[in-house]
C-alpha cells in the first residue's frame, strides 16, 4: 500500500452560459484543504479566487486511511454506448509519494467499476466542508 500524499478533485461546469462556466479545483492534503476557482472566459461572472477551507483533522485522517486501502489497478473505466450531450466533468486524482497517480475522469456518461471506494469517501468529505461566507 503506497502512502497517499494528496487528493485533487476538480469540477468543470457543463452546458451553461460561457460567462458562468467555471473550473473548481480542491486539493486535499493531510493538514489543509484548498479551493481554487476560476472562470472560463475573460468576461466571467464567476467569483474566482483561492481559499483555505477549514477541515476536521479526524475526518482528514479517516479519508486518507480509506483511500490508501484502494487498489487503483482494479478500477476500470466504462464508456457510455451513447455519450450524452453536455454535462459537467469531474475528476479525482490520488497522488502518492514518489509521484505515482491514480486518476478518475468522469466526462458525461462515464463510470468506473469499483470507483465507489474512491468517490464515496471523497464526496462525503467534501460535503462536510464549509465554504467561506463570501462564497455562500
Amino acid at each position: 500500500m503506497a502512502k497517499l500524499s494528496y487528493v485533487i478533485y476538480t469540477c468543470d461546469s457543463g452546458s451553461i452560459l460561457p460567462e458562468l462556466q467555471r473550473h473548481d479545483e480542491i486539493t486535499i492534503r493531510r493538514g489543509q484543504v484548498e479551493l481554487r476557482r476560476s472562470g472560463k472566459t475573460p468576461d466571467t461572472r464567476v467569483r474566482a479566487g483561492r481559499w483555505q477551507l477549514a477541515a476536521d483533522q479526524a475526518a482528514l485522517r479517516a479519508l486518507f486511511a480509506q483511500l490508501e486501502s484502494v487498489d487503483c489497478s482494479k478500477l476500470r473505466r466504462v464508456e457510455p454506448l451513447d455519450a450524452p450531450d453536455g454535462g459537467h466533468t469531474t475528476s479525482c486524482t490520488l497522488v502518492y509519494a514518489g509521484g505515482k497517480t491514480c486518476e478518475l475522469v468522469y466526462t458525461p456518461g462515464v463510470t468506473y467499476t469499483g470507483s465507489e471506494a474512491v468517490t464515496g469517501p471523497v464526496e462525503a468529505f467534501l460535503r462536510g466542508l464549509k465554504l467561506p461566507p463570501e462564497m455562500e
